[in-house]
């Protein structure tokens, strides 16, 4: 497991890295985090996914933390990709969510993936979309003529 403090709400909590069968949840993430053993025994990181990949300290000089660092960083990599200037650190995380929407995750499943508490913040993350509209109207259409039984 790995432990995640959510920087925002400070809520802590362990993340399983394997599922009851002892599949990884996340083998990409399983990949990065033993390369990132053998050279650093913990710490927090953002990691690239392209160039050398190695981790981004969240403080760039010994002693004096920078939280701003993750921003100006991201910053960096929204201009160097061509995306919006508009675009955030926190799009991102609206992204995820709006894609877990799209996939169909629960209420429950939403609040756990993003450390939330309340369903409450759920829409303020979780934009709509046209995919989950037609799931929607898939799902009612399949109930409804479920065993032959019509709507009338």
């Amino acid at each position: 497991m790995v432990r995640i403090i959510d920087e925002k709400t400070r809520q802590k909590d362990w993340i399983p890295l394997f599922d009851d069968t002892g599949a990884p949840v996340y083998p990409e993430l399983m990949a990065e985090l033993d390369a990132i053993k053998r050279d650093r025994i913990g710490g927090l990181m953002l990691c690239r996914d392209w160039g050398e990949r190695g981790p981004w300290p969240t403080w760039p000089k010994p002693d004096q933390p920078d939280f701003t660092h993750v921003s100006r960083k991201v910053k960096e990599v929204i201009r160097a990709a061509g995306l919006r200037d508009e675009l955030s650190f926190t799009s991102f995380r609206h992204g995820g969510f709006t894609e877990g929407g799209d996939a169909e995750l629960t209420d429950r499943e939403m609040l756990a993936q993003g450390r939330h508490t309340t369903v409450k913040v759920l829409p303020k993350y979780t934009k709509r979309t046209t995919r989950q509209i037609v799931n929607g109207a898939k799902k009612r259409w399949a109930a409804r003529t479920m065993e032959g039984h019509l709507s009338e």
